[in-house]
């Protein structure tokens, strides 16, 4: 079953490339440059709540407790995991951006699709603005987690 879920999330995720990289695709490139930025504040902040748990007593605790869904992993392994899951987004999300931006002035081949429109800067483009909104969605997330890692450590 799960891997019938991997399948359909993948080919729903190739088939929302190419249509943003097609027929959804309009030039909106100029906001590449603030989104470096948030993303370079978001993997800021993300290293520096990391650290603060890697400091904090409760941390030790968390270590203790085995997860309830995999018993090989506890739940600190489980929260750092989703702190690296975070950054890698926001990591990849920047490395696209600087990509894009260093072929920006190059002159690419574009190819005609059904009466539309295909280019590696429109797919690079497209894959930008994918990653960046699972960039947001695992940072929203870890704000989530960060909140209750630190209402409970201040029960400690």
């Amino acid at each position: 079953m799960q891997v019938i879920k991997t399948i359909i999330f993948e080919s729903m995720l190739v088939g929302t490339l190419f249509m943003f990289s097609t027929y959804w695709y309009f030039d909106n490139s100029k906001a590449f440059g603030d989104i470096l930025a948030f993303l370079s504040i978001v993997t800021g902040f993300v290293v520096t709540g990391l650290s603060i748990i890697a400091t904090s007593s409760f941390s030790k605790e968390l270590y203790k407790q085995e997860d309830t869904k995999d018993n090989s992993k506890t739940l600190l392994h489980i929260l750092v995991e989703k702190f690296v899951k975070s950054t890698k987004a926001s990591v990849i999300t920047i490395v696209l951006i600087l990509l894009y931006f260093f072929i920006d002035g190059a002159k690419l081949k574009v190819y005609e699709f059904w009466e539309t429109e295909i280019s590696f800067k429109h797919i690079l483009s497209s894959m930008i603005w994918l990653s960046t909104v699972f960039s947001v969605i695992y940072f929203v997330c870890l704000i989530d987690i960060f909140a209750k890692f630190v209402i409970q450590t201040a029960k400690k």
